[in-house]
C-alpha cells in the first residue's frame, strides 16, 4: 500500500471518489489473499503427500477443519490489512502527491 500511495493520491486528484478507492483496495486485498490461500493449501498438500511417500507412518493430515480454519485466518488478515490500507489512502491529500 505504501508503494502505491502516490498512485492513489493521483486517482483522488483526477476525481476518484472515496467509495471507488475503497473498492479498489478491498478488491486487491481479497484477490491477493485468496491467491495466497490457494498457494498455501497447494504447498501444504504437496508437503503432506511427500511425507506420506517418504515415511510410511506419517501422521499429518489436511482436513476440512484445518482448511476452514486457515481460510478464516486469511479472511481476518485480509480484513485487517484492508482496513489499514483504506485508512492510509483516505488520509492522503491529492496535492501532497504533486508537491514533489
Amino acid at each position: 500500500m505504501l508503494e502505491n500511495l502516490e498512485k492513489f493520491g493521483a486517482l483522488k486528484a483526477i476525481g476518484a471518489t472515496r467509495k471507488e478507492l475503497v473498492y479498489i483496495i478491498i478488491f486487491q486485498a481479497v484477490l491477493v489473499g485468496f491467491i495466497g490461500y490457494g498457494i498455501g493449501v497447494l504447498l501444504a498438500s504437496a508437503m503432506i503427500g511427500l511425507g506420506h511417500l517418504r515415511i510410511p507412518n506419517f501422521a499429518a493430515m489436511l482436513g476440512y477443519g484445518n482448511m476452514l480454519g486457515a481460510l478464516a485466518m486469511v479472511i481476518i488478515i485480509v480484513a485487517f490489512a484492508s482496513f489499514l490500507g483504506v485508512r492510509k489512502v483516505l488520509r492522503v491529500e491529492a496535492f501532497e502527491v504533486f508537491r514533489g
